[in-house]
């Protein structure tokens, strides 16, 4: 009975925890990058002791998510950054129930579509003016009579604001009005003076 004891254990103690399946496949080639991994090994393996890696082509790596396990299955979200198309490099390492290290890769392809570029549409020629009649209006570099009155003008303006400037500066009379002014004022004031003195005169 202690034979057969010894026997049966030793199928258990020779079981290794192995991968079974993964999604993406061992080798597959994809058109478009997954967004979580799942690995599927012979014997339930605890999530918190997985360690799951996504190498792109560039060397650079994909940013994995929680690792959640539901019997033998790990399921792993993954944010595919970059997604460009080659070879990626699936890594994984996970502590088996006798507390072994199991570690291994799977590869996988991406072939995504060439993104089109659209055509650079051509310039267009310059469109002459056409007037209503049909016929084609060329440019002209002659001055038009609106530019020429304006110039004829500006002197008759600039002379006319001259003017007005000069009245206000004189606050509105000329100076020969007030010389005028004075000297009736004197001829008045002289003649009243002779008369007095005339009939002062007259008195005595």
């Amino acid at each position: 009975m202690a034979t057969l004891a010894l026997l049966g254990a030793v199928p258990q103690a020779a079981a290794h925890t192995d991968l079974l399946s993964s999604d993406p496949a061992n080798g597959a080639t994809l058109p478009q990058p997954p967004t979580k991994l799942t690995l599927t090994f012979s014997e339930p393996v605890p999530a918190e002791s997985a360690t799951v890696t996504v190498t792109a082509p560039d060397g650079s790596q994909w940013k994995a998510g929680e690792v959640s396990a539901s019997g033998a299955t790990l399921t792993i979200p993954v944010a595919p950054d970059p997604a460009t198309s080659g070879q990626y490099v699936l890594s994984w390492q996970v502590v088996a129930l006798d507390g072994d290290y199991v570690s291994g890769k799977t590869t996988f392809s991406l072939t995504l579509p060439a993104t089109a570029v659209p055509p650079t549409p051509a310039p267009q020629p310059a469109t002459p003016t056409t007037a209503q009649n049909g016929t084609s209006t060329p440019p002209s570099n002659e001055p038009t009579a609106l530019t020429l009155s304006a110039f004829a003008s500006a002197p008759a303006t600039t002379q006319a604001s001259a003017s007005q400037a000069a009245t206000s500066e004189g606050s509105g009379l000329p100076v020969w009005v007030w010389i005028v002014g004075a000297l009736v004022l004197l001829a008045i004031g002289a003649a009243v003076a002779l008369r007095l003195k005339d009939r002062k005169s007259g008195a005595e």
